[in-house]
């Protein structure tokens, strides 16, 4: 009889693996979908004669792409960076600003943002690593050695991370891409060499 409930809990664990993933994608999709229905329904309220599930959604696409085309081919350079420069002036909207941007940068800018990965020792007996991305090569400005650099650890299975200032002789480059390590460190070591280069592979 133990044996038997021992199977079943083994059974279900391999069920709940499989499906909470699916699961919880699904939800979240359906959960952006309809909340982009939401914001845009009242727009088209008298234009559509029921309800079309995912349009929102859809107006958000075409909306974007339109305001980036005009963006890429209207707004110029310097206009940008004169509207960086006015919001560099706001102390609160700055923080907020400069953060959204930067992070929409390093996910889906085409400039890589992020900075060289690295592994930093940050223990030597026993010996531990940390793996993060290298942000800023000069310190001084913090009062500390030209030895010292700035390097970024993001969080695991989030979008946070914390920032640190180094020895130089502590870092080591790693041979392989930003990307590449971000997917490393935010799976928490899940994701694998070998299912990052099957995945560029397949597309």
């Amino acid at each position: 009889m133990k044996a038997f409930f021992r199977k079943t809990a083994s059974y279900f664990l391999q069920g709940l693996l499989f499906i909470t993933p699916i699961g919880v994608t699904i939800f979240v999709i359906l959960w952006f979908v309809n909340l982009l229905d939401d914001l845009f329904e009242p727009l088209f309220e008298g234009l559509l004669p029921y309800h079309v599930p995912g349009f929102g959604l859809l107006f958000s696409f075409f909306w974007l792409a339109i305001l980036g085309y005009l963006i890429a081919h209207l707004v110029s350079r310097s206009a940008e960076t004169w509207f960086d420069a006015l919001m560099n002036r706001a102390p609160l909207a700055k923080v907020i600003y400069f953060a959204v941007k930067d992070l929409i940068t390093v996910f889906f800018g085409k400039e890589d943002k992020m900075g060289k990965p690295v592994k930093v020792c940050v223990q030597r007996d026993p010996e531990q690593y940390k793996f993060g991305f290298i942000t800023r090569h000069d310190m001084t400005d913090f009062k500390l050695s030209n030895e010292f650099i700035s390097v970024y650890f993001p969080f695991s299975y989030g979008v946070m991370g914390n920032q640190m200032a180094v020895r130089k002789s502590d870092v080591e480059l790693l041979e392989m891409s930003s990307s590449e390590a971000m997917k490393f460190i935010v799976s928490g070591g899940v994701v694998q060499k070998n299912e990052q280069d099957t995945s560029k592979t397949s597309k």
